[in-house]
């Protein structure tokens, strides 16, 4: 989910787009403050002409992602299966793409809500197929979690058994879903030219979501980043530290690989050597890939740096409060200096003066982003947990940060779940309220 800057306006984005000869990708049509122009699926097939009428059989597609519970966006995956690019060219011709296997990024609604829809449209299909056309029962593939995998459960538990392949060993439920594990792949091939293959790599990477999953098409090292980039604006995470693992790895899968091959929709022509593409869960196709995933970490290291020098100023003193948000590495140097007073700070305090611009309706999502950011200036670097897969680098932090904690909160909430010395992040509103207005203080010396 998106964590944009409010009311700015957002580009129009074309409802069926195909992106280059492998991908097309299909709006969600479910456009919102936290979507975006709506969350993006895409639909991954071996390289094609996109000329059906000279095949003998259906080209194999996976699709990532399925968007919300709508209705009206399984028309426009419906009119791609048929082989048309535009709603305009509405009609029943033939099936001319064989959907294979549904993956998924993570569970939130607005990637994991549509999977009943399409099913039921897929069999819709192959009742209307002609004898000799096979239209293929697909798999449905999600990371296993158990803390998010009973809404994912919930919200296939109409869904009749013959919609989808199920899992083996798994039985009722649970075998709607194909477990994903770490570095697993997923290919479709032409029957037609064993040659031509697509191929997703499964990157686990869990910080927005705790089952949250990025794939590499690896024919042309494109990162399929799900939420954890956007483009446009950030996002928000459960996890912080986890999530700059995440984005971490995905730096470090890329510097790995060669550049994506020019002539993806939305790139230049001519100056993208040595970089990737990202295909995003929301927003634009991003054409400088390890660049912004870069951006991303320095962000969150920005954010962090501007938390620290904002202890140097009086809650409330605009013109202070606004130059060090400007030029935080100033008052940060004269908070380690001792060259500065120190005052404390409330959440509420941080989200008023970081977030001066943003809709009210932007503040519940900001507020956990800041009270993660303040939990991980409150432990030691050594502190902080491990990644759960292999990483080059420690999470990144600033340098003062690595003589020890730099902040306290100076009174914990009676909610307190855990014996962390630094509030719990809340889970319902009064326990919100209880957070807010806690004294948060500089202890780095």
């Amino acid at each position: 989910m998106a964590n944009p800057a409010g009311s700015n306006k957002l580009d129009r984005m074309t409802s069926v787009m195909r992106l280059n000869r492998r991908a097309v990708r299909i709006l969600g049509q479910n456009p919102s403050s936290f979507t975006l122009q709506g969350t993006n699926t895409y639909l991954i097939m071996p390289p094609c002409d996109w000329n059906f009428e000279d095949r003998t059989t259906l080209l194999p597609a996976m699709l990532v992602d399925t968007g919300d519970a709508r209705e009206d966006y399984v028309p426009y995956l419906e009119q791609v299966l048929r082989g048309n690019l535009s709603m305009l060219d509405e009609g029943n011709g033939p099936v001319r793409l064989a959907l294979t296997d549904i993956i998924l990024t993570h569970w939130h609604h607005d990637h994991v809500g549509g999977v009943p829809f399409v099913l039921r449209m897929l069999d819709k299909l192959r009742e209307e197929a002609a004898p000799h056309v096979h239209v293929p029962v697909p798999r449905v593939h999600k990371f296993p979690e158990p803390r998010t995998d009973a809404s994912f459960f919930e919200r296939v538990r109409y869904v009749p058994p013959g919609a989808y392949v199920p899992a083996p060993q798994k039985q009722g439920l649970e075998s709607v879903m194909w477990p994903l594990h770490d570095q697993a792949t997923v290919a479709v091939v032409d029957p037609e030219n064993a040659r031509l293959v697509s191929t997703l790599r499964a990157l686990y990477t869990p910080g927005h979501a705790a089952d949250h999953v990025m794939f590499l098409l690896e024919e042309d090292q494109i990162l399929l980043t799900g939420d954890n980039v956007l483009g446009r604006g950030s996002t928000v995470f459960e996890d912080l530290i986890l999530y700059m693992h995440s984005l971490q790895r995905g730096l470090d899968v890329l510097s790995d690989r060669a550049a994506t091959p020019l002539g993806v929709v939305g790139t230049p022509m001519s100056g993208m050597a040595g970089e990737n593409v990202l295909f995003p869960g929301h927003g634009e196709v991003i054409p400088k890939g390890k660049d912004t995933l870069r951006r991303y970490i320095r962000h969150r290291l920005d954010r962090e740096e501007q938390l620290v020098a904002l202890f140097a100023c009086r809650p409330g003193q605009k013109q202070d409060v606004m130059q060090a948000i400007a030029y935080p590495a100033k008052f940060v140097a004269r908070l380690r200096c001792h060259q500065a007073a120190r005052y404390a700070w409330t959440l509420r305090q941080f989200v008023s003066a970081l977030y001066e611009n943003y809709s009210l309706t932007m503040y519940p999502a900001v507020a956990r982003v800041l009270l993660l950011h303040l939990q991980k200036l409150a432990a030691s670097l050594h502190e902080l947990k491990a990644a759960p897969f292999p990483t080059r680098e420690a999470v990144p932090s600033m340098e003062w940060h690595a003589l020890g904690p730099l902040v306290r909160c100076m009174q914990l909430p009676k909610y307190q779940y855990t014996d962390m010395p630094w509030p719990d992040v809340p889970r319902s509103e009064d326990e919100w309220r209880q957070v807010w207005d806690l004294p948060w203080q500089l202890v780095a010396t």
